[in-house]
């Protein structure tokens, strides 16, 4: 059976309590049918990997390596900004490399109706800037609506070199990025950059009543299509 690789930060967080709408993040084995392989990066830190720091990008590298070794059949990471690094990450090792959900967001601008626009909900709206829509391809913004956590208390727990949340308080920054959406006119799909929305993109779906694709989907499709 094909095994998943995922690059992480070098971050390091937990969550405190319960609820049914905060489920399983990306990294849980019940997902692709085995356990993935973890590889934290040396360095890289939210602040700095959010920001595009290139001096990150040769531990990206040799940390895929490294996963190659360890028997991972695909790679994908769990920073949707690692995007950054997709091109030298996949050409550096022999298996496919999906380092974001953000390689998703050409294929569902040609999903939706062209008068349709597509959310993105990410960690940071200000740091997801016209490169990245350039390397992927988009060069405007009309039909893109970005939504951030910045100022949020997730916001703050993510950029923490070490730090534990309440489940509630995602659930309720979750539920404000859901009114924010809302505000939004002609929203035909929500594309969630962050993985941290991997535990809560359902609550998303079912408040929103539109298809959402998360850093999950981005790697189930990656694993399967080497499984």
């Amino acid at each position: 059976m094909a095994r998943l690789g995922i690059l992480r930060l070098s971050n390091e967080g937990t969550y405190h309590g319960q609820d049914p709408d905060f489920g399983a993040g990306i990294g849980e084995e019940s997902r692709y049918g085995s356990a993935p392989i973890w590889g934290q990066v040396a360095g890289a830190w939210a602040s700095s990997v959010v920001a595009g720091d290139p001096a990150r990008e040769g531990a990206y590298v040799k940390a895929a390596q490294e996963l190659v070794k360890k028997g991972a059949d695909a790679i994908t990471c769990d920073c949707g900004f690692t995007v950054r690094y997709q091109h030298a990450i996949a050409a550096a090792v022999p298996v496919p490399v999906s380092t974001s959900s953000l390689l998703l967001l050409p294929t569902l601008l040609l999903t939706v109706p062209a008068n349709k626009k597509v959310a993105v909900l990410t960690a940071d709206s200000r740091c997801l800037d016209d490169g990245i829509l350039a390397m992927l391809g988009i060069t405007e913004r009309s039909r893109l609506a970005i939504e951030g956590l910045e100022g949020t208390a997730t916001y703050s727990h993510m950029w923490a070199e070490r730090s534990a949340i309440d489940v509630q308080a995602i659930l309720a920054d979750t539920d404000d990025m859901i009114a924010r959406i809302r505000k939004h006119e002609n929203i035909g799909a929500i594309l969630c950059e962050c993985t941290i929305f991997v535990r809560v993109s359902p609550r998303i779906r079912t408040a929103t009543r539109l298809p959402v694709f998360d850093a999950a989907s981005n790697a189930a499709l990656l694993i399967a299509a080497v499984g």
